[in-house]
């Protein structure tokens, strides 16, 4: 009876031991979540870290096609600074019943650049729409 007691309790501690460490880090859920990694993601030069964000449409996927070239071209000190770069909230914008959001920011090192990203809930997820940020229908 002890030996069975004993294997339980170390199944338990071993268990829940374990879970632990398969954790993974928080994934953005939120619209001003989802919004700052996309950003962060876009200033850091990690386009294929910013990708999971967008809603999957021809016109996003050139708009960050675009981003990913633009960055091509800048040097190493631009580069640099836009990684060093804090994001910078100006305004929140619920729009519609709470599926969509837009976020007027800017950043630390290009602070009197206003920029405005398009948020829409899809699915239970919040979505970067970058066609409407370019179009200038927000």
């Amino acid at each position: 009876m002890r030996i069975f007691i004993r294997s339980i309790i170390v199944v338990l501690c071993f268990a829940s031991c374990g879970g632990n460490a398969a954790k993974t880090p928080d994934t953005p859920s939120t619209d001003i979540e989802v919004a700052q990694a996309f950003i962060r993601a876009i200033l850091n030069n990690e386009i294929d870290k910013a990708e999971p964000f967008l809603l999957k449409n021809e016109t996003n996927l050139q708009h960050l096609d675009a981003f990913k070239r633009s960055y091509a071209q800048l040097n190493k000190t631009e580069l640099d600074a836009y990684k060093k770069a804090d994001i910078i909230i100006n305004e929140i914008t619920p729009v519609v019943n709470d599926s969509v959001t837009v976020i007027n920011y800017s950043n630390s090192y290009k602070r009197d650049a206003k920029n405005k990203v398009k948020l829409v809930r899809m699915g239970g997820k919040w979505l970067v729409d970058l066609q409407y940020t370019f179009s200038g229908n927000l």
